[in-house]
């Protein structure tokens, strides 16, 4: 899945996810954002090559559950401390959504190890061609409407918390 699909898709669980936990809304949102791209912080590899370093390999520890678990966890520790659990979690659940994409997907090398390293068996569903941007469109689509829909929806709730405001003078202007 492309960039865009894995953070559409955060975004839209974390905006569902708000209306009944509070945590999921605001700032927390980007965090989760966050997390959904860090499974991906092996295509570093990419860049470095130009440069001439070659760490496609140790760089792709990172793009199994172990992994980014890990990084999760050194993230998280670059906040203050009485923060780091509740960043790490939400990271964490950003991982997961990542996950759930990429399981999607018709995976070349036979899908994701989620069990690593206690098991080296593979995990792919095969619904999704990895070159599809249908499903990339259709996700930042549902995430335009969804932000549309709740920025709508607290303005119009914003609207009718504020109280109605009265001439002092009975409205004798």
């Amino acid at each position: 899945m492309d960039w865009m699909a894995h953070i559409a898709f955060a975004f839209i669980l974390c905006a569902l996810l708000a209306l009944k936990w509070p945590v999921f809304g605001g700032r927390n949102t980007v965090l989760v954002m966050i997390g959904a791209l860090l499974p991906d912080i092996f295509k570093l590899y990419l860049p470095l090559q130009l440069i001439g370093v070659y760490a496609q390999d140790s760089l792709a520890l990172f793009h199994i559950p172990a992994g980014t678990v890990i990084v999760c966890g050194l993230c998280a520790l670059l906040f203050e401390g009485g923060t780091r659990v509740r960043v790490f979690l939400l990271f964490a659940f950003g991982m997961g959504t990542h996950y759930a994409l990429d399981v999607l997907l018709m995976h070349v090398t036979g899908g994701i190890v989620f069990l690593y390293p206690l098991s080296w068996e593979t995990w792919q569903l095969q619904l999704v061609r990895p070159d599809n941007w249908l499903g990339t469109t259709i996700l930042v689509a549902a995430a335009i409407l969804v932000w549309l829909v709740a920025k709508a929806w607290s303005s119009r709730r914003a609207g009718h918390a504020a109280p109605m405001l009265e001439p002092e003078n009975g409205g004798d202007g």
